[in-house]
């Protein structure tokens, strides 16, 4: 009984030895078998298995955790394979299993490098530069970091201290001469790519980057031969058909830079730069609907980038969708409103649009955010010498006497203008008062101008004539708002005629306008001295013209706009001084929102004869819409002053 009372409490004890050794005692690590399974995973990696290399890594660190080496190989590979939690927890561990192990350090920084960790990464090269491992690599990573924080002067600095360990090394002499290059030292960074080369003359990337410098320096045609060299070395480098693209539309070779931008387009689809790109050269090669299909394209891809705003913005314009183009680089400043080619684009497009209010305001912005940029200061001063000149004519016509008679003393009176006197027996023409006051003004159907000369020359002469033959005078009482009035003849005058007044800045005066036919026996003036004389047409032709003249006017009445600027646009090809076919055209461009063509039409209308009272309504009603208000209310008080002289007093 005493024995088996001594037995069975040591027997427990035993068991009690056994069960706390298995649960609370660390397994002895195997270095050797660790060791074995991390060659093992180096032989897999070099033959690319690589989850058959991370199973080995896995088992070596199974055998022994605090093997580091495996730690950092596997997050390696973890890295490569796209699982950057697993890589960097395996490079967080070896640095702290191994605090003074600079090679871990490096492992992690090379993990923040990758994954644009810059400020990170640079803290952990300096701390294995710090525990005193110089090597040309971390230089040359380290430098790389310094770069892409915009540090250049640091980056040369590093890049220099790894050529000094390695003279052979081809790397640190092409990342240095990037470096130079951003700091727009093009060449010392030329000499550099040189370097670069001559150690590695198969060194494609190398051609890139000189090639950059080159073009920097304006040496298109060396830069051309490096870009050349370098798509024979790597012909699906996209950013090499790129640069090509780039510089052969300098060297103005457009259909070889599209050729370039479009095989670019087809390696690498997605990238929204290629498209603008091909679309900038579709303008200079004025396929502007292209233009604007790649624009588009571009927006889908980038739409949050104010950039490829500005670049449709600007394809509209061309097609004359003004509309869309404001719309879009009004977009592009809610995106980015310090963007001052944003400001500067829309900027440009309502100077273009003769909306020079908007133009200053929007000019200034720019030039406040890109204060050494001369293109926008010289485009600012020009709008506003265009706002002075329109306030200098608005307070002109303020100033303007009300009277065109005045009596003096033992004088005879000054005689009104030939132009403003009514013949007899017609009734006064109506001002556009009422037309022109609406809010926003509507544009006046197409009238017949108001004469500006009392001796027309013998084509004007001719034209009227035929016409007049084509078309009968009607009585007031039978003209209709659609159907312009035709004027009579003006009655023989013994005063000699005033000169006309003048027109405002936006409608200079031509040399010679067309006219009224002169009276019966009177001889045509012959043109002013210097000017060039048109080629005569034939009757027929001025003929055929007042025929489509007329036809289109009926057109326009019946609302069929886009059919009558065809027939209008037959008409001035026949007799290119038809000046109311401009003005009728005009009115018909309006109509369909097609405000550049139409401004263009009413300017030449007035160019031809800035007396035409009825194309200073048609503009004042346009540059309404367009938000121009100065230049409305100036056309506006144009037309009412012409509509005062032509009252008899």
């Amino acid at each position: 009984m005493r024995l088996a009372r001594v037995i069975l409490p040591l027997a427990a004890l035993t068991t009690l030895s056994v069960f706390f050794t298995a649960r609370g005692a660390e397994p002895k690590p195997d270095r050797k078998k660790s060791q074995a399974a991390l060659e093992r995973a180096v032989r897999e990696d070099e033959a690319g298995r690589r989850q058959a290399a991370i199973a080995a890594y896995t088992e070596a660190l199974q055998a022994d955790p605090s093997n580091v080496a495996a730690l950092r190989a596997r997050g390696n590979d973890y890295q490569a394979a796209g699982d950057t939690a697993k890589a960097l927890a395996d490079f967080e561990q070896a640095v702290k299993l191994q605090p003074g192990d600079a090679q871990s350090y490096v492992a992690r920084a090379d993990f923040f490098l990758a994954g644009k960790q810059y400020e990170h990464a640079v803290h952990d090269y300096d701390t294995a530069i710090g525990l005193g491992l110089h090597r040309t690599e971390i230089y040359n990573s380290r430098g790389t970091a310094y770069s892409a924080m915009g540090e250049y002067r640091k980056a040369i600095d590093d890049f220099t201290e790894a050529i000094k360990l390695r003279l052979d090394k081809p790397e640190p002499y092409k990342n240095r001469g990037m470096a130079r290059a951003a700091l727009f030292n093009h060449r010392d960074a030329i000499e550099d790519f040189d370097l670069a080369i001559s150690r590695k003359p198969d060194f494609e990337e190398a051609y890139v980057e000189r090639a950059l410098s080159n073009a920097g320096l304006g040496e298109y045609q060396k830069s051309l031969l490096d870009l050349n060299s370098a798509l024979k070395l790597k012909t699906d480098d996209v950013r090499a058909w790129r640069v090509r693209g780039a510089v052969k539309e300098r060297l103005a070779d457009y259909e070889g830079a599209l050729e370039d931008f479009t095989q670019a387009i087809r390696l690498d689809p997605a990238d929204p730069r290629l498209y603008l790109a091909r679309g900038s050269i579709y303008v200079r090669l004025d396929r502007v609907p292209e233009s604007l299909i790649d624009r588009n394209r571009a927006v889908e891809l980038d739409p949050k980038n104010s950039q490829v705003y500005v670049a449709r913005g600007s394809s509209y314009h061309l097609l004359g969708q003004h509309d869309k183009g404001l719309a879009d680089r009004t977009t592009a400043i809610n995106l980015d409103p310090n963007d001052a080619l944003a400001w500067e684009a829309r900027g440009n497009a309502y100077y273009m649009l003769d909306r020079y209010d908007q133009a200053v305001a929007d000019l200034e912005r720019a030039l406040k955010l890109a204060p050494d940029n001369q293109e926008i200061a010289g485009l600012l001063a020009s709008a506003r010498t265009k706002v002075n000149e329109r306030i200098a004519a608005a307070r002109a016509v303020e100033n303007a006497p009300e009277t065109t008679a005045i009596l003096l003393p033992n004088l005879p009176a000054v005689p009104t203008p030939p132009d403003a006197q009514t013949p007899k027996g017609a009734a006064p023409p109506a001002p556009p008062a009422a037309v022109a006051e609406v809010n926003p003004p509507k544009p006046a159907v197409p009238a017949s101008p108001a004469k500006s000369s009392a001796q027309p020359s013998a084509r004007d002469a001719r034209r009227a004539a035929v016409v007049a033959a084509l078309n009968p005078p009607k009585s007031a009482a039978h003209v209709t708002p659609e159907a312009p009035p035709t004027e009579p003849a003006p009655a023989p005058r013994s005063a000699p005629p005033a000169p006309p007044a003048p027109a405002p800045p936006s409608a200079p005066s031509p040399s010679a306008a067309p006219s009224a036919p002169s009276p019966a026996g009177s001889q045509p003036q012959p043109p002013p001295a210097g000017s060039q004389p048109q080629p005569a047409a034939s009757d027929d032709a001025l003929a055929k013209a007042a025929e489509l003249h007329t036809r289109g006017r009926e057109l326009l009445a019946q609302e069929k706009f886009a059919e009558a600027i065809k027939v209008l646009s037959e008409a001035i090809k026949l007799d290119p001084e038809l000046t109311l076919a401009y003005n009728a055209r005009g009115f018909a461009y309006l109509k369909l929102k097609r405000y550049t063509l139409a401004m263009a039409d009413f300017n030449k209308a007035l160019r031809q004869n800035p007396m035409y009272i009825n194309a200073y309504t048609n503009r004042s009603a346009l540059r309404k819409l367009l938000g121009d208000a100065t230049g409305s209310a100036s056309d506006r008080a144009r037309a009412r002053t012409l509509a005062r002289t032509d009252t008899p007093q």
